[in-house]
């Protein structure tokens, strides 16, 4: 485990190919700022597109030649209960790890820490009967007793973002290696300490060299190279849109499978059966996890007309006392954003909410008092007054900013949150249960939080619609997606060899 000190350096970090750890082939680093600080705190191996090539080669002799995919499920098993316990007593490490890189207050961290480490567990309980051979009834096939199973689909290329980097690896990764393939895994590059520690762990608890290869770099050229490569068979990426369509054209010269989990823009809907100050709470809830840095959160918040002055301004009076500071700090509800670069995004996207009429009831600045001004803080931030066509509901700010649209019937409240070119989560908020379930069905999201947010199963398929993404990670279908299917058509009794052969062999 990496040791730290809080406002320390930590140790230069290598990469993970072939079963060895090593540095980059030309020997480029780069630095991570803590965004608390402002402050670098570790060097990473700055990959180039020849060591993503030797981390794709590893992994395609892994899986060529190796004996990972030839492994019984239960020894694939093993391996992974000893990882997984592994990495539940370092889970409070991995989530200060985390915080320092991201920003994301601590409490977050840890929380999704714990919310998606049980995958680890959940997929070696259902991999055998997921992947197990399926017997088809002979209606069909003239009698014979068909059947299909599933295999891995050999070199898979995961990539994921930095908003929760433990959560989003733990949705793709263990599903992928337990059925059998060989992966090449570059984390962010703003996060890649958890990813490498996991890399660590599956290495000693048993996992054969060149089964799971974890690489740093940017993606612009080590992504490119794993879309590119025609020796990976599936590429998994969560990002943000641009980078998905890169991905797919990118990858469109092999013709491999592609799974993305793309951006988000979701509607939090609010009706005047749910109490006021609950309504306020959930509207701040969407928003919660991971500063606003999170592609399901709930940043377009519509409420019913008859309860939206009162919501608007409970909820501004809520957010705005939200505890802004040190991700570190226990008792942080708001850290920092990422990178000075995503927090300047942030503020333009504050300064266009002003410009379009939107009324800024709360935050809408950079925090640089005492401790804060060094790092990438904005204040908790509420607009009101927001109509669905302004950019500020339209685009993926992924910051600390609500914005609260009017709507006057049930029917308007789904033609607005269906208005979007995401589709990845949406939430009802009311007391009627009828009600709440045939909104459900009408909006064209992934998955719907009714009076609740945020809470993920690693047994729930995971996943959106439109320009949110292609697939599903977690549940069985997150297994599913890692897997080619093999149908079967056996003769034992000669039977339908016989009358095959008479239809179409000459003289048959």
């Amino acid at each position: 485990m990496i040791e730290y000190k809080d406002k320390e350096k930590l140790e230069e970090q290598k990469v993970f190919i072939g079963g060895e750890w090593t540095a980059s082939g030309n020997g480029d680093t780069y630095s991570i700022i803590n965004p608390s600080t402002g402050k670098p705190f570790v060097e990473c191996q700055k990959c180039n597109a020849e060591d993503a090539k030797q981390a794709i080669d590893a992994a395609r002799e892994a899986f060529d030649h190796g004996p990972w995919p030839e492994m019984s499920f239960e020894d694939r098993i093993k391996i992974f209960y000893k990882a997984s316990d592994m990495i539940d007593k370092v889970s409070s490490e991995l989530g200060v790890l985390d915080a320092m890189s991201n920003g994301v207050p601590i409490t977050t961290n840890n929380a999704t820490i714990l919310n998606m480490s049980p995958n680890f567990k959940y997929v070696c309980k259902r991999v055998k009967e997921v992947m197990g051979s399926k017997m088809v009834a002979g209606e069909y096939s003239m009698g014979m007793e068909t059947e299909f199973w599933r295999e891995p689909d050999g070199v898979v290329a995961i990539i994921t973002p930095w908003n929760v980097p433990f959560w989003q690896m733990a949705l793709k990764l263990p599903s992928a290696l337990i059925a059998g393939n060989t992966v090449v895994f570059k984390p962010a590059s703003q996060t890649p300490l958890s990813a490498l520690e996991v890399g660590k762990i599956f290495g000693e608890a048993g996992l054969p060299k060149g089964a799971l290869n974890v690489i740093t770099g940017p993606g612009s050229v080590v992504g490119a190279e794993l879309a590119r490569s025609d020796k990976v068979d599936h590429i998994s990426l969560t990002g943000e849109v641009a980078t998905g369509e890169e991905t797919v054209r990118n990858a469109s010269g092999s013709l491999k499978k592609v799974t993305l989990e793309l951006g988000g823009k979701s509607p939090n809907i609010i009706f005047d059966d749910f109490p006021i100050d609950e309504a306020a709470k959930m509207a701040v809830l969407g928003i919660s996890l991971a500063n606003g840095e999170e592609c399901f959160a709930g940043t377009r918040v519509l409420v019913q007309d008859t309860i939206y002055e009162e919501v608007a301004k409970k909820t501004a009076e809520l957010y705005g006392s939200s505890k802004v500071g040190n991700a570190l700090l226990p008792d942080t509800n708001l850290g920092p954003l990422v990178t000075e670069e995503q927090m300047k995004k942030v503020l333009r996207y504050i300064e266009f909410g002003k410009e379009e009429g939107a009324k800024l009831l709360c935050g809408g600045e950079r925090l640089l008092d005492g401790e804060l001004k060094d790092g990438f803080f904005v204040a908790p931030t509420v607009f009101s007054e927001v109509s669905n066509d302004m950019k500020i509901a339209q685009e993926e700010i992924f910051g600390p900013v609500l914005s609260i649209i009017p709507f006057s019937t049930e029917e308007e409240a789904i033609e607005i949150a269906n208005d979007s070119k995401f589709g990845l989560g949406a939430g009802i908020m009311s007391m009627d249960r009828e009600k709440a379930t045939r909104v459900a069905r009408k909006l064209r999201a992934g998955f719907i939080f009714i009076n609740m947010w945020h809470m993920v199963s690693p047994d729930m398929p995971y996943g959106g619609y439109k320009q949110s993404g292609w697939g599903r990670m977690a549940g069985d279908e997150g297994i599913k997606q890692f897997t080619q299917i093999k149908s079967i058509y056996p003769d034992w009794d000669g039977a339908t060899g016989s009358l095959m052969k008479t239809l179409l062999l000459p003289g048959g």
